[in-house]
């Protein structure tokens, strides 16, 4: 793992004694004590994860909002100062390159967040496709530290560390400082709970994070955020969403805004729209403990093909097994019945309504 890179909480990580794994591109924790209880800690009290390996891009300049206007499936224009909105980025075939969550500091100035093994491509994709305009891209993923506190103690937690901090919406963050320091504090997350995403500069990542720790959240690693995002049906890129998927089967229609005329694939994803999809995606739940996997073959009832499952996990919170996956548009409904092939096996399941969990308000 010589060749990794490795966050600014990388020796916190080890001192912890987390399990470390290669992960696109960087040294990251998959857990620290388990899977099982860093869930059930961020579900019933909170817990925090490195996502530092996560890009970040300030893009600045008069034509800042020209640009992603260009490049996002939502209207940067009318997002309004101190919001976030989560957006797909997709190529000129509609498929999707990447999902992100674009923040609005100004109207000359946004904070994007791509995934980790995505950033550079979605770097090299806006300044290939913004050529003419007048803005900047500033990378600061190596220079900064981006934590996650999830769960429903979140906010008490950080109530404790910054006397004044106003309440914060849903998709709304706030500028305010740290030992002197710059913090973005954004009420987002990647777990279906409620919590925050705090981004800060390199050298006061450690003492916050400790900070965290003694005000009573718990140490979680990236193996509890699959499995949290999954029983919150969130999509992952790779699995329910690629450059071979589109938003419109994705079911992520509502974080498309077309008819602008500088959105680049506007024509292009007015036309899928306005055509029948080839495929969906379900939620499924497996009757007994099987667990399926990305690429495990779905049949109907007749033991026709239908699709293949793209996530799939045991669920803590629900206690069963669950996944998504795409079939055949015309093909069944909720509450169908279908089976998973699962080594050679084929394990009975049911089509099921998503999100698996939602939080209680």
């Amino acid at each position: 793992m010589n060749n990794l890179l490795k966050t600014s909480l990388h020796q916190t990580h080890i001192n912890s004694k987390a399990k470390l794994v290669p992960f696109a591109g960087w040294e990251m924790p998959i857990q620290y004590s388990s899977i099982l209880s860093e869930c059930k800690a961020v579900r019933n009290q909170s817990g925090i994860f490195d996502v530092s390996h996560m890009g970040r891009f300030y893009i600045s300049g008069n034509d800042a909002s020209l640009a992603l206007d260009k490049i996002l499936s939502v209207n940067p224009f009318i997002i309004e100062e101190g919001q976030g909105k989560y957006n797909v980025i997709c190529n000129q075939n509609g498929g999707i390159i990447d999902d992100a969550i674009v923040y609005k500091i100004n109207d000359k100035k946004f904070l994007l967040i791509p995934n980790a093994s995505n950033a550079d491509t979605i770097h090299e994709w806006i300044i290939d496709n913004t050529k003419e305009l007048d803005f900047n891209i500033d990378v600061v993923t190596k220079n900064t530290a981006m934590i996650a506190l999830q769960g429903p103690t979140s906010t008490t937690i950080l109530n404790n560390i910054f006397s004044e901090l106003p309440k914060i919406r849903r998709f709304r963050f706030i500028q305010t400082k740290y030992k002197d320091k710059n913090v973005i504090i954004a009420r987002t997350g990647y777990t279906g709970e409620n919590g925050f995403e705090i981004i800060l500069d390199n050298d006061i990542s450690q003492n916050f994070w400790e900070l965290l720790l003694k005000n009573g959240a718990t140490e979680c690693g990236l193996g509890a955020r699959d499995v949290l995002r999954l029983e919150a049906a969130l999509a992952l890129h790779g699995n329910e969403i690629t450059v071979k998927t589109n938003p419109f089967e994705a079911q992520l229609s509502r974080f498309v805004e077309l008819d602008r005329e500088n959105y680049i694939v506007n024509n292009t994803l007015n036309n899928i729209k306005s055509q029948e999809l080839s495929k969906k995606l379900i939620g499924f739940e497996i009757q007994g403990r099987k667990i399926a996997r990305s690429h495990n073959i779905i049949k109907d009832d007749n033991n026709n093909i239908i699709g293949e499952v793209t996530s799939g996990t045991y669920s803590p919170t629900l206690n069963k097994s669950i996944g998504l996956g795409y079939i055949s548009n015309k093909s069944l409904d909720i509450n169908s019945e279908i089976t998973i092939e699962i080594r050679s096996k084929n394990i009975l399941a049911k089509i099921i309504k998503i999100p698996f969990y939602k939080r209680s308000n």
